[in-house]
C-alpha cells in the first residue's frame, strides 16, 4: 500500500495551534462582556467554522469599545483564515495586528506568518514569526507554536535534530493539557513524516497528545490523536493496529458537531476502506468507501482547491476517494445479478462526473465557475448518441456506455499503464505527422470501442461522445481505426468533460450573430509580454529537441499556427528592441486575415482583426452584441493549470479568468454563447492535464461548447475546415459535430492532406447538437 500523506487537517493544524492564545484572547472578551466573540472562538475550535464566522461578524458590528472591535474582527480574520478564505482573512488580520501591541500583536502576527506560508511567500512567514517570538518570549504557548511552524520550512536534513530539542522542550514544559497536546500532535506529525528516522519520536508524540487529549476531555482533539496514531501505523504496515485505532477514532468522531465530524470521518473512513480492502474484506470496505465519499460530499465547497503545503486537493483526496470507491463498486458488481448491476450502475456515473468537475475546479482553481456550468440532467442521453466513460485502473479497463436505452459495461483486462502508453504513443505520432500512428489508432479502437460495436449497431448510434481521462484527452477519437476505416468515418465525435457540466439542449433558431476576432501581426503584446512568450517558444523548442529522434515527421516540414520552433526570434534575458521585432514577426500567422475574411461571408456579425482587435474592444463588443458565436483566431497556449493558459490579442494577453471577465457581460449572462472557437491554440505536449484548457476556456466564457484544436494545425487546413464547418451549421443546418465530420472526411478524401495530423486536432468540446 502506498505512503499516504494526511491530506485534509494536516495543514490546519498549522492554523490552530494558538489555543491557549485565542482562549485568553476570549477571556478577556468576557470581562469585557462580549460574549460573541468568546462563543466564535469557542465555535473555531469545535470545527464549526461557518458558525464562527457568522457570529464573529456578528460581534465586530455589535462591539462598543475599540479595543473590542479589534479583537472581533481579527479572529474573525483567524476564521476565515482557517474556512480558506484567504482574501477576506488578509485585510482583517493585518487591521487587527496593526492596532494591536505586545502578546495580542504577536498573536495576529502568527497567523498572518500562517497565511504568508500558504501562500508560498516564506521569508515574509519566517518575518512575522521572528516578530512574533520577540514580542512575546514568556507566552509560552506562542513560543511552541512559531517554533513548530518554523520546523515546517527547516530543511530536511535538520529536520530531525530540530525535532529532538523542541521535542524535549515541550516535555518539559508546563500548563493545561489542551494547547500541550496539540503541540505534541504537531511535533508528532512532523516527525511521522520523516519516515524510519522520525518513528520512535512521532510515536512517543502523538500518544502522549491522545493521553493529554483525554485528560482536557477534548473529544476533536482525542479524535485527531487517534487518527494520526492511526496513519503511522499504516505508513509503517501495521494494518490490523491502524484499523483498530481508526475504528475508535470513527466512534469517537460521531459524538462531534456534524461539521467538525464530517471532516475528521472523511480520512477515518477512507483509511478503514484501503485496510478492509488490503485484507481482503470488500464488502465492508465499499460500505466504508460509501461514508467516505457521503462525507466529502457534505462539506466539498469547503475543501480548498490547494493544501496548505502545496498539493492539489484533487489529486491528493478527492480523485483516490471517488476513485477507490468506483473501483471496488464495480468489482461487487461482478458478483451481483443483472438487474442489482443495472440499478447501480447509474452510481458509478455519479462518481465519475464527480471526479471530471473536481478535476476542472483544480485545473481552474476556481469552484463557483464550474458549479455555474451546471445545466444538464446526465441521466438523459438524445437517441443515436452514445456518451462513453473510460475508467483506467490499475488492472483493467472499465467502460461505461451510456445511450438512451440505458447504460452498459464492459471490462478489459489492459492494465493502466500499458493504456496509458499507447495513448501518448498515437498522441504523439498524430502531433508531429509520422506514419507509424496506424498500430496504436487500432489498438485503442478495439480497446475502446470494438467491445461496443453490436450495440453501436442495434441502436442505430451516428454521434459518439467521449468522456476521457488523462492520457485518452490527448488523443482525438476521431483518428482510431478499426483497421478498415477511421472512426470519423462512421460516426460524428466529440468530448465532453463531464455530461453534468455539458447543457444538452438543441440549440434554438440558427446561430448567426458572430463575433469573428483573429490576429495576423501582434502588436504591444508582445512589448509587454516578451519574457513570458519567449519562455514559451523555448519550451516548444525543448520539445523540437525530443522529437529529433523520432523521425522526420509532417511538423517539421510545414509552416503550423504555432510558438514552437522559434527559437532564433526568444530572447533571453532583457531583450533588445530587434529582438522584440524579430519575435513579433515570428509570431504572425499569415494566413488568419484568409480566414477571417473568408467566414466575413458566411456568419453575420462583428470582426475585430489586428490592431481591432484589443481587450478593451472585445470586451465593448460582448457589452453590445447579443452573439452565439465567438471566433478567435490567435495564438492560444493551455498548459496544465489555468495560470499557464492564455490567448492572445492585439495589446495584452487573456487569461482564463480574463476570459471570464471579458465575456460577462449582461447579454451574454442571459443568452449563453452557444459555440467558442479557437482556430489556432495549441496543448502543452505530454501534458494530459492540457486539454482541460479548452473546456475551461468555455467553462469561463460561458459557451455550450468550443471548437479547439489538441495541436498547432497548417493555415491552409485550418482556413478550409473553418470555412466547411460554419458552412455546413449556417447554410446545412447541420450539428456541430456533423458539420465538423463532413470538413474533416473532405481532407480524409485529399490524397496529399488524409495523414490525421492535417485534420484530427480539429474537436468539439461540450455540446455536440
Amino acid at each position: 500500500m502506498r505512503k499516504w500523506f494526511k491530506p485534509l487537517w494536516q495543514g490546519v493544524r498549522l492554523c490552530w495551534l494558538l489555543m491557549v492564545a485565542a482562549l485568553a484572547l476570549a477571556g478577556q472578551a468576557v470581562d469585557n462582556g462580549d460574549s460573541l466573540v468568546a462563543q466564535g472562538i469557542a465555535l473555531r475550535e469545535q470545527g464549526d467554522l461557518q458558525k464562527s464566522i457568522d457570529l464573529l461578524s456578528s460581534a465586530s458590528k455589535l462591539a462598543v469599545s475599540p479595543g473590542g472591535q479589534v479583537r472581533a474582527r481579527g479572529e474573525l480574520g483567524i476564521s476565515l483564515l482557517q474556512a480558506h478564505r484567504y482574501e477576506e482573512s488578509e485585510g482583517l488580520l493585518r487591521e487587527a495586528y496593526a492596532s494591536s501591541t505586545g502578546v495580542e500583536r504577536a498573536h495576529f502576527a502568527v497567523y498572518l506568518g500562517n497565511l504568508a506560508l500558504i501562500r508560498k511567500r516564506s521569508e515574509e512567514a519566517r518575518g512575522y514569526y521572528q516578530e512574533a517570538l520577540g514580542l512575546a518570549p514568556e507566552a509560552i504557548e506562542i513560543q511552541f507554536s512559531v517554533r513548530l511552524n518554523l520546523l515546517r520550512m527547516a530543511p530536511e536534513p535538520e529536520k530531525l535534530a530540530q525535532l529532538l530539542l523542541l521535542s524535549q522542550q515541550i516535555d518539559q514544559a508546563g500548563g493545561p493539557p489542551g494547547p500541550l497536546a496539540r503541540f505534541h500532535l504537531n511535533l508528532g506529525e512532523q516527525a511521522r513524516l520523516l519516515g524510519m528516522p522520525g518513528l520512535s519520536l512521532a510515536y512517543r508524540h502523538l500518544d502522549r497528545a491522545r493521553e493529554l487529549a483525554r485528560e482536557q476531555g477534548d473529544r476533536s482533539l482525542a479524535v485527531e490523536a487517534l487518527d494520526a496514531l492511526a496513519q503511522l501505523y499504516e505508513d509503517h504496515h501495521r494494518n490490523q493496529d491502524a484499523l483498530i485505532l481508526t475504528q475508535q477514532a470513527i466512534e469517537q468522531a460521531h459524538s462531534l458537531a456534524p461539521g467538525a465530524a464530517a471532516r475528521l470521518l472523511i480520512d477515518l473512513e477512507w483509511r478503514q476502506a484501503r485496510l478492509l480492502q488490503a485484507g481482503g474484506r470488500e464488502a465492508p470496505a465499499l460500505a466504508a468507501y460509501q461514508r467516505a465519499v457521503s462525507h466529502l460530499e457534505s462539506v466539498r465547497q469547503d475543501i480548498p482547491i490547494e493544501y496548505e503545503d502545496g498539493r492539489s486537493s484533487f489529486q491528493a483526496t478527492l480523485e483516490p476517494i471517488y476513485l477507490g470507491y468506483t473501483d471496488l463498486l464495480l468489482r461487487q458488481l461482478d458478483k451481483q445479478p443483472a438487474e442489482v448491476q443495472a440499478a447501480q450502475l447509474p452510481k458509478v456515473l455519479n462518481a465519475l462526473e464527480w471526479i471530471r468537475q473536481a478535476e476542472l475546479q483544480d485545473f481552474l482553481g476556481d469552484r463557483c465557475a464550474v458549479e455555474a456550468a451546471h445545466g444538464s440532467d446526465s441521466a438523459r442521453v438524445p437517441p443515436g448518441t452514445a456518451v462513453l466513460y473510460p475508467v483506467i485502473l490499475p488492472d483493467r479497463l472499465e467502460l461505461l456506455l451510456q445511450t438512451s436505452g440505458g447504460i452498459q459495461r464492459r471490462s478489459t483486462a489492459i492494465d493502466g499503464a500499458t493504456l496509458r502508453a499507447t495513448a501518448q504513443t498515437l498522441a504523439d505520432a498524430l502531433r508531429n505527422g509520422l506514419e507509424d500512428y496506424r498500430e496504436p489508432a487500432r489498438q485503442l479502437n478495439d480497446w475502446l470501442l470494438k467491445p461496443f460495436a453490436d450495440a453501436f449497431a442495434a441502436q442505430h448510434i451516428d454521434s459518439l461522445v467521449l468522456v476521457p481521462e488523462g492520457a485518452l484527452r490527448l488523443v482525438p477519437m476521431a483518428a482510431l481505426h478499426d483497421g478498415q476505416q477511421f472512426v470519423i468515418e462512421k460516426y460524428a465525435v466529440s468530448m465532453v468533460t463531464g455530461m453534468t457540466m455539458t447543457h444538452t439542449a438543441v440549440p434554438a433558431g440558427q446561430m448567426a450573430a458572430s463575433l469573428v476576432v483573429g490576429l495576423s501581426e501582434p502588436g504591444p503584446v508582445v512589448d509587454k509580454h516578451s519574457q513570458l512568450l519567449s519562455e514559451q517558444i523555448q519550451q516548444s523548442d525543448s520539445a523540437e529537441k525530443d522529437r529529433r529522434g523520432k523521425g522526420r515527421g509532417l511538423a517539421r516540414t510545414i509552416e503550423l499556427r504555432s510558438m514552437r520552433g522559434l527559437r532564433s526570434a526568444a530572447p533571453s534575458g532583457q531583450p533588445s528592441s530587434r529582438q522584440i521585432e524579430d519575435l513579433r514577426a515570428s509570431l504572425t500567422l499569415p494566413g488568419v486575415k484568409e480566414e477571417i475574411e473568408a467566414l466575413r461571408g458566411i456568419l453575420h456579425g462583428n470582426t475585430l482583426l489586428d490592431a481591432q482587435f484589443t481587450v478593451g474592444n472585445l470586451h465593448q463588443q460582448a457589452e453590445s452584441g447579443d452573439y452565439q458565436i465567438v471566433h478567435i483566431a490567435s495564438h492560444g497556449v493551455f498548459g496544465g493549470s489555468a495560470e499557464t493558459s492564455f490567448i492572445m490579442a492585439y495589446d495584452d494577453l487573456i487569461s482564463m479568468n480574463g476570459l471570464q471577465g471579458l465575456l460577462q457581460a449582461e447579454k451574454l449572462q442571459s443568452t449563453p454563447i452557444e459555440l467558442l472557437s479557437l482556430s489556432a491554440c495549441e496543448t502543452a505536449e505530454g501534458n494530459d492535464r492540457a486539454p482541460l484548457g479548452i473546456s475551461g476556456a468555455a467553462i469561463k466564457a460561458r459557451a455550450r461548447s468550443v471548437l479547439g484544436t489538441l495541436w498547432p494545425v497548417a493555415d491552409e487546413v485550418a482556413k478550409a475546415v473553418m470555412k466547411s464547418f460554419y458552412s455546413g451549421i449556417a447554410n446545412a443546418h447541420l450539428s456541430k459535430t456533423e458539420a465538423l465530420r463532413r470538413a474533416q472526411l473532405e481532407w480524409i478524401r485529399h490524397p496529399d492532406w488524409s495523414h490525421p495530423f492535417y485534420w484530427a486536432p480539429f474537436i468539439i468540446i461540450g455540446n455536440w447538437l
